[in-house]
């Protein structure tokens, strides 16, 4: 069954990701496995980098040698490495003997006691490839490290009695680091895209030969005051923040149409504009850039958005470059996709914007969050299957750090995954947003992703798929993000698809999943995902016939939604995942697309009621869940505001709920059909303010309409101190929470 599996995973191949800090002692003297064009180690059962601080590094070859760095394989076995850069020499420091690599030379010295003993030649040169010193890989791991090498079908051996390998080894290496591995040249990249349309390509091209190792580079060694009170975006992981289309930092309110942004100061409820940009059109090329969403950190304001042109867009075709090579125009253009935009704004004491630092991304924005004073985008780039390949294969990037031209991405950013026909790119790029002379880093890889979601230790891109021995599938990426170092880091897969990226969850290093498989009638499962992405535990066959409507994880528990006719809420234990059960079990009308934690032991379901005789939807329906019994979770409240036809933005994006937690407020925008027979009586059309405590209560306290002003693309409420502000588009209302007396 083990090997089955194994097969499975390499004929699925999915995109990775694994969690790792580095190398812990307990893995040193272990031996190891590598894969060349893989960033990863697999040490006993683990994956681990390579390289932790460079996650990019690979073994590669050159000159019919194999290339490994000699900082990681020399220091995973305990050897102590430095680098001298004006000497432009390596180091080895092993049992008192010091072996000396000067960088493009064909040589080591061995010196004891401060002389010369010895100097051994072989057949290459150490190089420079990615801010790491490559030297052969038998040299440092027979000759010094005084290991034993095994080398087959791409897979390498190193340790004490690694002379003898297997095939079942081999496909254990494969079907776990090799899950990923770097494009060697741009012959390469353009002959696996155009293998995408009938079979991978055979793994003898792939060799991930160096192309241009002279372009390489040197080896090298947010808070709030608290004087004020006011609205964050609603959030999945503390710590993790969110873009939206208003924020708000106490002092100023930030909106985001698709045409401008503005900035307000809220002055005490009555707003003040203080500063705004509009979309401008570019009459040469047609260009423009139209907004979509924001960040803010102290006086640093974030814009993303997408750049297009009207009608036909040109996208200037770059001549080929080596690596990091600046791209200009030539005289072929052809017809190209969107960018993702994102420019970096500082804001002054009078609320004027500056643009300090811009980047755009060929392809189309997937989802962005923000870590502390960096900001990660998640690009998909589709490859058009009616375009020559040979001529754009490579996305481009515009960074301001580097200069106003477009630029191909190096070919040594680029994975691909080798058991996966997917003509497209999906990019992650990492934007510092406090260091206006920081460049961003990106990093693509031949696949694509439909939902994020990132914790404290790594950013997950779940994608899906269809096996024809599992049918529909779902690939995880997994990538370990430190300030703007993005590292690829292993992968995983489960069956079934995701709802959203409330589905995911990592807890004590596990990941967890909640999917629904559609074969025949739908299935519900929850999979767990220890640190090497392995399935180590799995609740399957949940409310076959339904599907899943929502998920919360917290902590150790777990909370499913399902829905046909009437609303199962599923109550997990995941204390034990190697055992995760379900302990109770809820049924009543309706369903709840959201859930959020009131407090440990409080949910708020936010839906839709339903007819339990017709299935047919009626009002937006709340519900307060009692899940302090895990085995017998009880409704304590519910609200139902409106009938048919009753809708609110929150019932599919968790960022349009504003939360007030220590008045036990939320509000969110509603549109409220009110029949009479079969006709409409009347309709609200505004803000809910409700309020939701841990004791039971579930009230409705304010509607405050729109004013009958229909169309927005902006509808949402924020608050600072005892003022509640609703934003709509253009203008902003504010309403006293005392008495939601509006403020004229």
């Amino acid at each position: 069954m083990k090997k089955i599996v194994s097969i499975l995973l390499i004929i699925a191949m999915t995109m990775g990701g694994v969690f790792s800090n580095g190398i812990g002692a307990e893995e040193m003297e272990k031996p190891i496995a590598l894969h060349l064009g893989s960033p990863l180690i697999l040490s006993g059962k683990n994956m681990i980098p390579l390289d932790s601080d460079n996650p990019g590094v690979v073994p590669v070859i050159h000159k019919d040698r194999t290339l490994v760095p000699l900082r990681a394989i020399s220091e995973h076995f305990g050897a102590v490495v430095d680098y001298d850069p004006l000497e432009r020499e390596a180091s080895i420091l092993l049992k008192g003997t010091m072996y000396i690599f000067p960088i493009g030379g064909n040589h080591y010295d061995v010196i004891r006691g401060g002389e010369l003993v010895q100097r051994v030649e072989f057949d290459t040169e150490a190089l420079i490839i990615q801010d790491r010193t490559m030297v052969p890989l038998r040299i440092i791991a027979e000759n010094i490290l005084e290991m034993d090498v095994a080398y087959d079908s791409r897979v390498i051996f190193i340790g004490r009695g690694q002379d003898e390998i297997n095939d079942e080894m081999v496909l254990e290496v494969k079907s776990k680091i090799g899950q990923a591995l770097k494009v060697g040249s741009r012959a390469e990249l353009i002959a696996l895209i155009e293998g995408m349309e009938d079979s991978p390509v055979d793994d003898a091209v792939r060799e991930p030969v160096m192309e241009s190792p002279e372009s390489a580079m040197e080896e090298s060694g947010a808070a709030q005051d608290g004087s004020k009170d006011f609205s964050n975006t609603n959030e999945q992981v503390e710590g993790i923040n969110e873009a939206d289309i208003v924020k708000t930092d106490g002092t100023y309110i930030y909106v985001a149409t698709r045409d401008s942004v503005k900035i307000y100061r809220a002055n005490d409820g009555r707003p003040v504009l203080t500063d705004q940009m509009e979309v401008e059109l570019d009459k040469e090329t047609g260009e423009y850039v139209e907004y979509s969403e924001l960040y803010v950190d102290e006086d640093r304001l974030v814009v993303l958005g997408r750049k297009g042109a009207m009608g036909n867009w040109i996208r200037p075709m770059p001549e080929p470059m080596p690596m990091d090579g600046v791209m200009t125009e030539s005289i072929m253009p052809y017809y190209g996709e969107e960018y993702v935009y994102l420019g970096v704004y500082d804001i002054d004491e009078e609320g004027k914007m500056d643009l300090v630092k811009e980047l755009e991304v060929e392809g189309g924005l997937l989802s962005s969050r923000k870590k502390d004073d960096h900001v990660y985008l998640v690009v998909n780039k589709y490859l058009s299957y009616y375009g020559p390949y040979s001529e754009q294969p490579i996305p481009l990037f515009r960074d301001s750090t580097r200069g106003s031209e477009y630029r191909e991405l190096p070919v040594d950013s680029i994975l691909y995954h080798p058991g996966r026909r997917i003509p497209n790119y999906l990019l992650v790029a990492a934007v510092d947003i406090m260091d206006d002379q920081e460049p961003s880093n990106i990093e693509a890889y031949l696949g694509s992703g439909s939902e994020v979601y990132m914790s404290e230790n790594a950013l997950y891109v779940a994608g899906n798929d269809y096996n024809s021995f599992w049918g529909s599938v779902t690939n995880i990426a997994r990538f370990t993000v430190d300030d703007t170092q993005i590292g690829y880091s292993g992968g995983g897969m489960v069956q079934g698809s995701l709802l959203n990226q409330f589905s995911m969850d990592e807890y004590d290093g596990n990941l967890r999943l909640a999917t629904t498989e559609w074969s025949g009638e739908s299935v519900n499962s929850v999979h767990i995902l220890d640190r090497n992405m392995n399935r180590i535990g799995s609740i399957e066959n949940l409310a076959p016939g339904e599907r899943i409507f929502s998920a919360r994880f917290m902590g150790e528990m777990g909370y499913v939604v399902t829905f046909r006719q009437v609303d199962p809420l599923f109550v997990l234990d995941l204390s034990d995942p190697e055992n995760p059960h379900v302990t109770g079990e809820l049924k009543v009308p309706g369903f709840s697309n959201y859930l959020h934690p009131i407090s440990q032991d409080v949910l708020l379901g936010i839906g839709q009621d339903v007819d339990e005789e017709t299935g047919r939807q009626q009002g937006i329906k709340l519900s307060l869940f009692d899940v302090s019994d895990s085995g017998m979770p009880r409704e304590i409240k519910s609200l139902i505001l409106g009938d048919t036809g009753s809708y609110a933005e929150v019932l599919h994006n968790h960022k349009a709920l504003m939360l007030k937690p220590q008045d036990d407020l939320i509000a969110f925008d509603a549109t409220l059909n009110l029949y009479s027979g079969k006709l409409v009586r009347e309709s609200f059309n505004g803000l809910l303010v409700i309020r939701a405590s841990e004791t039971g209560e579930l009230e409705l306290i304010k509607e405050i309409s729109n004013g009958g002003v229909y169309g927005q693309n902006v509808k949402r409420p924020v608050y600072i101190d005892d003022i509640l502000y609703y934003v709509l588009d253009d203008q902003i209302r504010a309403f006293n929470m005392d008495n939601y007396e509006e403020i004229e």
